[in-house]
């Protein structure tokens, strides 16, 4: 029977000195160790910085706690609010008896003030209540001289009267003054930009943790796959040298130090490596 190794790092420089491939498989477990631990430190890093980038986002939201809506949404449903008043546009836009291009550059000019008075009482809400007040005045008397005009349409056309004309008037004022208040609330409950640009931070620094943490799983499965596999090696030795009561405690420590690959594990690959280089 061969002489019982005194310790872990004994144990193993002379199962890598048994067989040059079990040496070699020790090196590419201790590449696989390396490997997994820089992944290690690169997934907290990452999920450090997304716990940075998160609480960066809950104290911007903060300033605007009732603002939580996503950005782009919103802005899409304003949009949308805004599109719905086309029509209503459009038949005021024929009143100025225009050719069928200038009635739709006049329906396009009626949407666009629509949209722009919309983003600017939204903008000025929090900034300048006067100016938002002036605005409002102005944004509602636009949407009054559309009504004159769907107005005027709608009497030279009709053949029922002036009561349908204003019944119609009316109705398309009341829809464009609704559709109008809707978009203004869309972007009301909408995110301010700074939290936008926050929360996609945030999101992106987070799906960048995942990703790290996954390669650092991955690799750490990797490097237990090789681990296993070399201690198997080392188990032949330890039931040829161990009493059988030391066999766990001795084959224990030999896979911490496997796991954790100091550089004396792979002293003697290294060594036989430029052996082979200086051959070569």
């Amino acid at each position: 029977m061969t002489t019982m190794p005194n310790d872990a790092a004994d144990l193993i420089r002379e199962v890598n000195a048994s067989n040059e491939a079990v040496e070699d498989q020790c090196l590419r477990a201790r590449q696989a160790a390396d490997i997994a631990a820089r992944s290690t430190r690169d997934a907290e890093l990452s999920e450090t910085a997304a716990r940075n980038a998160a609480v960066a986002h809950q104290a911007i939201q903060a300033e605007r706690p009732r603002r939580r809506a996503p950005l782009p949404r919103q802005v899409c449903f304003a949009l949308a609010t805004v599109a719905l008043d086309g029509v209503a546009c459009y038949f005021a836009a024929q009143a100025l008896n225009g050719s069928q291009d200038a009635t739709l550059v006049w329906t396009g000019l009626f949407l666009a003030v629509l949209a722009g008075g919309e983003v600017a009482l939204d903008f000025y809400r929090d900034r300048n209540l006067r100016a938002w007040r002036t605005l409002a005045i102005l944004t509602g008397g636009f949407v009054g001289l559309l009504g004159v005009l769907r107005f005027w349409f709608l009497a030279t056309i009709g053949t029922g009267g002036l009561v349908p004309a204003v019944a119609g008037a009316g109705l398309f004022t009341a829809a464009t003054a609704g559709f109008v208040y809707l978009g203004y609330r869309a972007l009301r409950a909408a995110e301010t930009p700074q939290a936008w640009r926050a929360r996609r931070e945030a999101r992106k620094a987070q799906q960048a943790a995942r990703v790290a943490r996954a390669t650092a799983n991955r690799d750490g499965r990797e490097r237990d796959r090789l681990v296993d596999a070399y201690l198997g090696q080392v188990r032949r030795l330890v039931f040829k040298t161990c009493p059988v009561d030391e066999r766990f405690g001795l084959s224990a420590q030999v896979r911490r130090a496997a796991v954790s690959m100091p550089s004396n594990i792979a002293e003697g690959a290294s060594r036989r490596t430029m052996k082979a280089n200086r051959a070569g």
